[in-house]
């Protein structure tokens, strides 16, 4: 996975991304490469498997989590062909910074 975590460290370089993950979810949901100390380096199986999954209405009327940071979606095209991309916006907890989430 070492390609993927210069692809991450790449991501990072000129601090505009702030976190980045990348997971394989198709035979076994598994972190490939994250932000080491950042939230979405603990993203979880069931997380990657609500993004992932075809029924995205419960993540569309509550929102979603991911390594444990409440999302809400803002446009998505992740079930259009070619795009399968959502973007999402964290929730702001005890006047904590929010963050847009662009999931390619």
């Amino acid at each position: 996975m070492a390609r993927w975590n210069a692809y991450i460290h790449s991501l990072m370089a000129d601090g505009t991304c702030q976190n980045a993950v990348i997971v394989g979810y198709k035979a076994k949901t598994s972190v490939w490469a994250a932000v080491p100390r950042k939230t979405f380096v603990s993203i979880m199986p069931a997380e990657v498997g609500v993004l992932v999954g075809k029924d995205q209405s419960s993540f569309f009327m509550n929102g979603l989590t991911i390594g444990g940071q409440k999302c809400s979606v803002i446009p998505d095209s992740l079930l259009q062909d070619g795009e399968c991309t959502v973007d999402l916006g964290t929730k702001s907890t005890r006047g904590a910074p929010t963050f847009n989430v662009t999931s390619p």
